[in-house]
């Protein structure tokens, strides 16, 4: 028992270090941007996502190493889903915000292959690494894409976070880091005792629990967006941290193993993975922004999907 009390006590600490260590990586890419002159769109696409969803890739990574990827899986299938329904919908609730039509047409599209893909790979019950090189290859599409656009329309960097100084930047930058992998192997192994300990399957303790977990620094982000007059903020890092999630931080961990099997509890959350997001795109189409009312519909989305993985 005192095990089990350890064990959960670890997870919370893991939790806390992660998003506090995640905020000064940040800090680090944004000087990196900085100095080799990043422009705008690609700024988005890397310190957004990257930093925002660098305890998912942390725990992605580590739960293949402990032979234990289907932690990783549904982390990134819970956090994905609940970012785009809990995480938007908080935002809208707190102020109407407007959605941008190129940060939907150009981010959404690439989301959206990103989900059909990997709805497609999940769909014989299993990912091969063939399909998760393909993964993280769709990614640097993407990236190469953001980069002759940006290219073509000039950019230049931009940025509203605080940029420290070069040397203090590189600090931020490698501890940062560290902690990260730190928490995220201290995250695993406590996510695996607990679980065997009390006997929760891992599918649902990742998809639930764990997702929320690693995503409370981006609920908290939105949140001050939202009241500062920038929810559409939410939406934009929202959809770019998702992309990132399951094409690299899927992909990359996933390439090194030969094949990955998919457990029941997140084959059930496939058709959540891509409902979620069409839903999403019908309330942002009509009006291109999101009210009160459409966040109680992305609210309902999220409670039966919960309803149905604890249920079933």
């Amino acid at each position: 028992m005192y095990t089990l009390y350890i064990s959960i006590a670890f997870l919370v600490i893991s939790f806390i270090i992660l998003n506090y260590s995640t905020d000064y990586f940040v800090r680090g890419l944004g000087v990196l941007c900085k100095r080799f002159e990043i422009p705008g769109s690609i700024v988005g696409a890397t310190i957004a996502a990257m930093g925002s969803s660098a305890p998912e890739f942390g725990t992605s990574a580590f739960s293949v190493v402990a032979a234990h990827p289907t932690i990783g899986l549904g982390t990134i299938i819970g956090s994905a889903i609940f970012n785009i329904t809990l995480l938007v919908a908080i935002s809208a609730w707190i102020r109407k915000c407007s959605v941008s039509r190129d940060v939907l047409h150009r981010d959404g599209l690439f989301y959206l292959i990103a989900v059909l893909i990997t709805v497609i790979s999940m769909s014989d019950g299993k990912i091969s690494r063939y399909e998760a090189v393909s993964w993280t290859c769709v990614y640097i599409v993407y990236l190469a894409w953001l980069i002759w656009d940006a290219k073509r329309k000039k950019e230049e960097f931009r940025g509203d976070m605080e940029i420290p100084s070069n040397k203090k930047g590189a600090v931020y930058l490698v501890g940062g880091l560290l902690f990260i992998i730190i928490a995220a192997a201290l995250l695993v192994r406590s996510a695996i005792t607990i679980t065997e300990i009390m006997g929760i399957p891992e599918s649902i303790f990742s998809l639930v629990l764990i997702a929320i977990g690693t995503s409370i620094s981006d609920l908290f982000v939105s949140i001050h967006a939202a009241r500062n007059g920038m929810g559409s903020l939410a939406v934009s890092n929202a959809i770019g941290s998702n992309t990132f999630d399951i094409l690299a931080c899927l992909g990359i961990p996933l390439s090194f193993r030969t094949e990955t099997g998919v457990v029941g509890d997140i084959g059930i959350s496939m058709p959540y993975l891509l409902g979620s997001f069409l839903i999403f795109l019908l309330l942002v189409r009509i009006g291109w922004q999101l009210n009160k009312k459409d966040a109680g519909i992305l609210f309902a989305v999220y409670a039966s999907y919960i309803a149905i993985i604890l249920l079933l």
